[in-house]
């Protein structure tokens, strides 16, 4: 079955909208882009209708201009320091008179375990179950099936502010187009960058923005821990700007030209500028310390921010880095030897031939959004107050699609 689908990615820095053509679950051709940089924004967070609603219809136009196609609704991706998380459990007995679980048992044990209290200003938006417990003992994989009287699961519970929920729809809705879903966007770069072995073995995955760096952990298939974290490159550049003492600007630009989180050796230049007058020139050395001094800073904060009670005794095979400031040169170097685990960069995987503006890390979440609307969305758009009731859906079907990861959303 083919379809056409599109994402907004809405950032910090940037603001993209991908309309690609859809082939069963993978993207057979992508038709056009709209790139255009993002204005208030703030580390993911609205903080000003108007501009942020230009620079989406801006970046919703240009991708129209280049597909040739109007764009009517898109899958749309929501992070920030306003996402929280944290684990649950929740139990049931299994009723039959023979004890086999069902999938009744199942969804009324997951039901359970979102049975959480949360303030007035905050929405459940994902119930993931992690790992399931028949008469105290673990089970692999699904439980339905299977024999027993107690039936206890684990939860993975992500919660959302509402007001960022409602700003964000706004901006959207705001150039005409509707919103199809919301998809917290470190899931949908795990979609585009993350393979089944890495999931399987255990990994982390560091989605390193312009404003947050977004977390997620799987293990055994499963997501085990997510975190917004509200740094990324943009508290990079400031850092260079004002160690440096030259605009924000032109700190941005030296930082993508020359900045590395491994210096050159014995060629490296002494003085770096963007001109050949040499205006705003600044020693190449001071700016990779700024740059090596952040970056370090940034991957030991994603280690440092995951649960000590649950990670003390686990070791990830892998770490993964993606977004835009993962192209930093040097950085996965960098990463191992800070953790001593192996390090890569993951660009979105799964990338139809021609589409080298894709094949970048920092459209990872853009890529992911319509992998994810792919294999998990619902066809038609919601309203502003559907929204939350559409990510309990997807997530739905997500559930009864992996044989592993099961979820179950409550309404």
């Amino acid at each position: 079955m083919e379809r056409i689908l599109t994402s907004i990615d809405v950032g910090t820095s940037k603001v993209c909208t991908t309309v690609v053509r859809m082939k069963n679950k993978d993207i057979a051709q992508v038709l056009g882009t709209g790139i255009v940089p993002s204005h208030g924004i703030h580390k993911a967070i609205v903080l000003d209708i108007s501009e942020p609603t230009a620079a989406i219809r801006d970046s919703v136009k240009e991708a129209e201009r280049s597909s040739g196609i109007e764009v009517k609704s898109a899958y749309v991706g929501i992070t920030g320091e306003h996402i929280a998380s944290f684990n649950n459990q929740g139990t049931t007995t299994v009723t039959r008179r023979d004890h086999l679980v069902t999938r009744k048992d199942l969804d009324q044990a997951i039901k359970s375990s979102r049975q959480v209290t949360l303030p007035q200003d905050r929405k459940l938006i994902h119930a993931i179950p992690r790992q399931y417990r028949l008469d105290n003992e673990p089970v692999i994989g699904d439980p339905v099936g299977l024999h027993g009287h107690n039936l206890a699961v684990e939860t993975h519970i992500v919660t959302a502010g509402i007001t960022f929920i409602q700003n964000l729809v706004k901006c959207v809705q705001g150039t005409g187009v509707n919103v199809m879903d919301l998809i917290l966007e470190p899931l949908a770069a795990s979609e585009a960058v993350l393979e089944a072995g890495e999931k399987e073995a255990g990994v982390v995955l560091a989605d390193i923005g312009a404003g947050t760096t977004d977390i997620t952990v799987f293990k055994e298939q499963a997501i085990w821990h997510s975190d917004a974290l509200p740094v990324g490159g943009y508290q990079m550049t400031r850092d260079i700007a004002m160690g440096l003492g030259i605009p924000f600007n032109v700190a941005e630009e030296l930082k993508v030209k020359y900045g590395s989180a491994r210096p050159k050796g014995k060629d490296m230049p002494e003085i770096v500028s963007l001109d050949p007058g040499g205006k705003y020139g600044v020693h190449y050395k001071d700016l990779c310390y700024i740059v090596t001094s952040r970056a370090e800073e940034v991957i030991r904060m994603v280690f440092l921010n995951l649960p000590r009670a649950e990670w003390e005794t686990w070791e990830p095979t892998t770490l993964v880095l993606t977004g835009g400031t993962a192209k930093l040169p040097g950085i996965e170097a960098l990463g191992r030897e800070i953790l001593r685990v192996p390090v890569r960069v993951g660009k979105p995987k799964g990338l139809p031939e021609g589409a080298v503006i894709l094949d970048d890390p920092a459209y990872a979440v853009g890529v992911g959004l319509l992998l994810w609307g792919a294999r998990y969305g619902q066809p038609s758009a919601t309203t502003p107050e559907g929204v939350i009731r559409r990510f309990f859906d997807q997530l739905r079907r997500w559930w009864f699609t992996f044989p592993k990861i099961r979820i179950s959303i409550g309404k």
